[in-house]
């Protein structure tokens, strides 16, 4: 079985910027835009629809956390998973991605990236646990306050993808692909994740 890079907390140490018992936050490889961080649990779940009930009240907390302290120094993040659906590390992660800056304005993005799929709005995010073992698969997106399921077990898989419709709503076409970003946007990249890093590193 191929070791998975995200239970490798040795290897990724330099990207953990803070975390709890059971969770740990970290920038990743690729980001969209300073602030763009990932909430990861310690233990391997293949997506957050398999969280156990007793670690939720300390996933919410942490979550919630984040995203107060991304909202304060960069504007609200959007919060979203690609669940298992197009991952390309087997291993949950929830993205935080501040919706606005100098470079784009994400509002409304249920409208401007979701509306040909397929979507049912949720009051909690433990209701995706739900459509996870029903369908096998789902996309989990919350702006706003808001909180929908997207519906992708009649997608094709790798199809759909946010970084893809990022790309495409934003015209940061360079971003399409974190694998094979060219040498400018990696390098501007690395500018981003260090903002990133300096803005919210131990913020336990």
């Amino acid at each position: 079985m191929k070791e998975c890079l995200f239970c490798s907390i040795d290897k990724i140490k330099e990207d953990i910027l803070w975390g709890s018992g059971n969770f740990y936050v970290k920038v990743g490889v690729g980001v969209l835009a300073p602030g763009h961080v990932m909430l990861l649990p310690k233990k391997h779940l293949n997506c957050f629809a398999q969280l156990p009930k007793q670690l939720r009240e300390e996933f919410v907390s942490v979550k919630d956390k984040l995203y107060n302290k991304i909202k304060y120094v960069f504007n609200e993040p959007i919060i979203y998973e690609q669940g298992v659906y197009g991952q390309s590390i087997k291993h949950a992660h929830l993205h935080f991605l501040p919706f606005k800056n100098n470079y784009y304005n994400l509002r409304n993005v249920k409208e401007n990236i979701f509306k040909s799929l397929k979507s049912t709005k949720i009051d909690e995010m433990s209701k995706i646990t739900d459509v996870f073992k029903n369908e096998g698969s789902y996309f989990y997106l919350e702006q706003n306050g808001r909180k929908w399921v997207i519906h992708t077990k009649d997608q094709e898989e790798g199809k759909f993808t946010f970084r893809k419709e990022f790309a495409r709503l934003t015209g940061m076409h360079a971003l399409e692909a974190w694998q094979t970003m060219p040498k400018s946007e990696k390098q501007r990249n690395i500018e981003w994740v260090n903002i990133t890093k300096g803005a919210l590193k131990n913020e336990e």
